[in-house]
């Protein structure tokens, strides 16, 4: 693992929090000096001394856990609440090994608690390896109103092909947990009665049988072009008005082409939508049906 995010390490792209014009061709802008000295020493010092990945998960909770001080700010919710949310998520920080960065889940949360949810509206996870967003996910959602539709295969990411291979990501396999354990997850640390879990390939899943409800949110991490095409298919036409898609496979030169690349949007009957980098591996969609 590295300093760059709490779980296993992955590439990593800075933020901007700049729109990125489709079509642009895509950039990796790697982390800064100051991080990368950080890392440098972080692997020298103090990793050979923590063997197991959730020790060094708790020890990035002093740099990263930092990250969350937007969920204070979270107008929709009365003061106690936001402070309980942030210790629950803490708390799966501290007992679930994960992928992404507190910064990253505090701006999808910030997203979604910008209103309540109407009626039928859901949010959609693709990607939940042990089910640490996914714990956080349902309590937010819980919190304003929405079901939670998980998808995943459980059988890690889909072989990629050789096209995205030659890019230099292979995460073929990788992420790979048994459904038992999001269920514990969500028992222990979120809120199951708001969620729903879709198993199988995005291909069979999502793909094949669009989300029928209207969908507020989508948080994708498919780690793989071809895993978010098939996510998008299923999800981006159903998205409300006001919907946003967030990408935490924005680092992938891959993801990003297909992300930035106008034809996605047309097959899919969508307006170009527009795609901010946000913090860690993170950027958001704002899209229009056409």
């Amino acid at each position: 693992m590295a300093l760059q995010s709490l779980g296993p390490d992955r590439r990593h792209a800075s933020a901007t929090g700049k729109p990125i014009a489709l079509g642009d061709p895509p950039s990796d802008v790697g982390p800064g000096l100051l991080e990368r000295r950080l890392h440098a020493w972080y692997a020298r010092w103090l990793r050979p001394l923590l063997p197991r990945d959730i020790d060094q998960q708790r020890l990035k909770l002093v740099y990263f856990g930092w990250g969350y001080w937007p969920l204070l700010k979270l107008a929709t919710l009365p003061l106690w609440g936001r402070v309980t949310l942030l210790v629950q998520f803490l708390r799966v920080d501290w007992h679930v090994l994960h992928a992404h960065r507190p910064n990253e889940i505090a701006s999808v949360c910030q997203a979604l608690a910008a209103r309540r949810a109407q009626p039928g509206e859901v949010m959609v996870e693709a990607g939940c390896w042990n089910g640490g967003s996914s714990a956080k996910f349902s309590l937010i959602c819980k919190l304003g109103g929405y079901r939670l539709h998980i998808y995943d295969s459980f059988e890690g990411v889909e072989p990629l092909g050789s096209e995205e291979k030659r890019q230099g990501h292979d995460f073929s396999g990788a992420y790979a947990a048994p459904e038992a354990v999001l269920h514990d997850t969500l028992r222990r640390f979120g809120d199951p009665s708001v969620c729903t879990v879709h198993t199988g390939w995005f291909r069979t899943t999502l793909a094949r049988h669009p989300v029928p409800d209207p969908v507020r949110l989508a948080f994708m991490d498919c780690d793989s072009a071809k895993g978010t095409e098939e996510v998008l298919s299923g999800v981006a036409p159903r998205l409300t008005a006001d919907g946003v898609v967030f990408s935490q496979d924005y680092h992938i030169a891959s993801v990003r082409q297909v992300l930035c690349d106008p034809r996605t949007w047309r097959r899919l009957g969508m307006r170009e939508p527009t795609i901010t980098r946000l913090g860690g591996h993170l950027a958001s969609l704002r899209t229009a049906s056409a």
